[in-house]
Parts: structure tokens; C-alpha cells; sequence
């Protein structure tokens, strides 16, 4: 809900069952960029893959939190953009798509340690709808006639 950016909205049915399999068997694409609660250390690198098992925190709804046991792994390919001013830009490509996938890579020490700007569940944001989450590219075959669609949306931060 905090995220910004595209989403695809089935039209029926039919159309929500292929599209839904479609994310299912990862056959979609899906690019993110994201402002980031400080400076990334550098010791991180230029870019990475983040693969953290967590699962949903039943005593605080919505949190998502970090369990080696018994979380679901979630996968994310990184990259910085760059820094200014203490916040960090970056690029993200999910593979999985889990809850809160890249609020908990972000912000997790076993991640990248900074919570995204303004997140007001694993970050210091207190405004709803001010994350600087913002989803800019999503492809996927249309449900009946097969063909490959690419939407971009620029971040508008």
C-alpha cells in the first residue's frame, strides 16, 4: 500500500488465474528503486543478491520478520545508483515475491542494514503513502493474446 508505482489489475476470471500463474512460475519482470536511510557501507559493493528466509510476525500484523527455522526465503538482485546527502539510491530486481521482500532486504542487518526512506514499519517513517518505494517496470505476457508488455514509471523520487 506504501509503494508507488505500476500494478496490473486482472479483468476477469481468466485473466487473474494466467496472470496470477504467471507471477507463481516468476515469469514476470519486475524493477524497483528505492531511496535508502543513509549511506550503503561499502564493504556491500556495487550491487549483490540478497537471500533471507523471514515470515510473517503473528504478534505484530503486518511486520515481516527474519527466522531461519521456519521463514519462507525470499531473493533480491541490488544494485546502487548512487548517494547523496547521506541516502542511498537503489536499484532492485525481486525474483521472488514475498511480503514486504524489499522493506525487510532493505532494512535488515543481514541484508543491507538501512531501512528504506520514510518505511514506516521497518524504517522512522510516521506519513502513510511516503515511502520512497516505487515500482518502475513490470512486464508480463497478456493473459489471451501471449504477447510480451513492458510498462515503465518513472520514480517521482
Amino acid at each position: 500500500m506504501d509503494t508507488s508505482g505500476l500494478l496490473v489489475l486482472a479483468l476477469n476470471k481468466e485473466a487473474h488465474r494466467n496472470l496470477s500463474k504467471q507471477f507463481q512460475d516468476r515469469l514476470t519482470g519486475k524493477e524497483y528503486f528505492a531511496l535508502l536511510d543513509g549511506n550503503l557501507a561499502q564493504d556491500l559493493g556495487e550491487s549483490g543478491t540478497i537471500t533471507l528466509p523471514f515470515r510473517l510476525d503473528i504478534d505484530n500484523r503486518p511486520h515481516q520478520i527474519y527466522d531461519e527455522i521456519h521463514g519462507k526465503m525470499g531473493t533480491t538482485h541490488w544494485r546502487r545508483v548512487s548517494v547523496e546527502n547521506g541516502i542511498t539510491r537503489m536499484h532492485f530486481q525481486p525474483v521472488t515475491g514475498r511480503t514486504h521482500q524489499l522493506r525487510v532486504h532493505s532494512a535488515h542487518p543481514k541484508g543491507l542494514g538501512l531501512p528504506i526512506l520514510d518505511d514506516p514499519l521497518y524504517g522512522n517513517g510516521a506519513d502513510p503513502g511516503k515511502m520512497k518505494l516505487h515500482a518502475a517496470k513490470l512486464s508480463f505476457d497478456h493473459p489471451f493474446t501471449g504477447e510480451r508488455l513492458t510498462f515503465t514509471s518513472p520514480a517521482p523520487f
